[in-house]
């Protein structure tokens, strides 16, 4: 990304349509989120994908990079990332801001949609203030990081850090009256209800927040739920669907991305589009 402190190299789909900042997951910009974004570009956006471990990882090139395990061993010991804070995801959130505004200029401020997966699940909220983003579509947000042996032993989090949207109180103020001032602007969720790394309830904490508000009819979320599962029925603001996979140790994680079934791939693609169309 020329202009900035810190060197994000971003791959840029031809397509001339409706621009697209796409947030890759823990395992950076494997060759499924390249396929997607391609997929995106067929459905009629230009879509950014921002490397936002750099231009190489480990000596590889970090395009095709895919392993998420080594990435999260080498993000605990980088600065720029805080895994584990519920307030506050590091100063990584300012250079993604940045990197929204120069998207924003190489589109001539046109309307940007932006979307977080995992790792980044929860970076658009951040972006509300920028006023070329319309658009914000959060794909299970993992932020504060479950840790290792909590996923081994099916330990649970502390409550509030499975409550937390890991983003200070003040950005998120920031967004809620960006939203206020422009009616333009609103929220997608994308979940499973039985994700083992991302708790959907952080869901319930931003519809809590947002209906404090009074901005509740600006949030959507489509949650997958198990067989037998009360989740999406319980909640009017979300739109549910039933998946048959069972609960795992590590997945299913993350749904735009790598879905767990061609069923719940097309479950989640054709909501998305739905939703971008509007």
């Amino acid at each position: 990304m020329p202009g900035s402190e810190k060197s994000y190299p971003v791959w840029r789909t031809r397509s001339p349509g409706k621009p697209v900042l796409l947030l890759h997951a823990l395992n950076g910009i494997s060759p499924k989120t390249l396929l997607f974004a391609l997929e995106m570009e067929g459905w009629g956006y230009r879509v950014y994908l921002p490397s936002l471990y750099g231009q190489t990882i480990g000596g590889q090139s970090a395009f095709g990079y895919d392993m998420a395990l080594n990435m999260s061993k080498k993000l605990k010991r980088d600065p720029d990332w805080n895994l584990f804070d519920s307030n506050h995801p590091g100063s990584i959130l300012e250079d993604v801001a940045k990197m929204s505004r120069w998207v924003a200029q190489q589109e001539r401020g046109r309307d940007l949609t932006v979307i977080g997966n995992c790792l980044t699940g929860n970076f658009p909220l951040a972006l509300l203030d920028q006023p070329a983003v319309k658009t914000v579509v959060l794909a299970q947000p993992a932020l504060p990081v479950v840790k290792n042996y909590q996923v081994l032993f099916q330990l649970p989090q502390f409550p509030h850090k499975r409550r937390s949207l890991a983003l200070p109180q003040g950005t998120l103020d920031r967004g809620l009256a960006a939203m206020k001032a422009n009616p333009k602007k609103r929220i997608v969720g994308f979940h499973y209800s039985n994700d083992p790394l991302a708790a959907p309830v952080k869901f319930d904490t931003l519809h809590r927040k947002l209906k404090l508000a009074g901005l509740e009819d600006r949030f959507t979320a489509y949650v997958l739920s198990p067989e037998n599962s009360n989740y999406a029925e319980t909640r009017d603001w979300v739109m549910g669907g039933v998946t048959a996979i069972p609960k795992k140790l590590l997945v299913p994680h993350s749904t735009l991305i790598n879905p767990e079934s061609l069923t719940d791939r097309e479950w989640f693609r054709n909501r998305l589009r739905g939703e971008l169309r509007r």
